[in-house]
């Protein structure tokens, strides 16, 4: 089962993660991971520190599985945005805008690569082998793994160091990039 399949599998985890996962999530949203702790996590999902330990085993296992579950969510709307266009190159080019205008846009990852990026970089570059994996897995069910995985990058890129000579303000500039050099990357 790849990480992907798990990933969507975890759909429901049990209510007290939940409950931690919302949590921590609030608490990131409005503090920042660097100023939330494991204490303040717990108390605002109303429960035991030690309760929160036994599920997460440090704060960063925390922080992974609130952007998993992040990166599950997005998955889902990204289908859905892309799955009723008619053409390969259509889907490539709309995928590639809605993922920048999605993590852009996005409480929490948009406001910590703004804010915070020294908490939240250690995840998306050293770290990001299991999301890079989940991504790459995702677009593989329509791509060959290669060229998926130079897709995952090559956005990932985009939106980690976001000022570029290539323009990609809006969606269209974004769908006008994708057109122009991600779709001749097809095979």
């Amino acid at each position: 089962m790849t990480l992907l399949d798990r990933l969507l599998a975890a759909e429901a985890a049990d209510e007290t993660s939940e409950r931690i996962l919302d949590a921590a999530y609030a608490r990131f949203v409005a503090a920042g991971l660097r100023r939330t702790t494991v204490d303040d996590v717990a108390r605002h999902a109303g429960l035991s520190r030690i309760t929160v330990y036994r599920r997460f085993a440090r704060k960063s296992d925390l922080v992974d599985a609130v952007i998993l579950r992040e990166l599950r969510a997005f998955l889902r709307d990204f289908e859905r945005a892309v799955s009723p266009l008619p053409t390969m190159a259509d889907r490539v080019a709309e995928g590639f805008a809605f993922t920048l205008r999605a993590v852009r846009g996005h409480p929490l990852l948009g406001r910590l690569l703004r804010e915070e990026p020294e908490t939240i970089l250690p995840h998306l570059t050293l770290g990001a082998g299991p999301f890079l994996a989940v991504a790459r897995d995702f677009l593989s069910a329509h791509l060959p793994p290669e060229v998926a995985e130079l897709f995952a990058r090559l956005t990932l890129s985009f939106l980690l160091t976001p000022d570029s000579v290539v323009p990609l303000e809006t969606d269209e500039q974004a769908r006008e990039f994708a057109r122009r050099h991600l779709v001749s990357l097809l095979p």
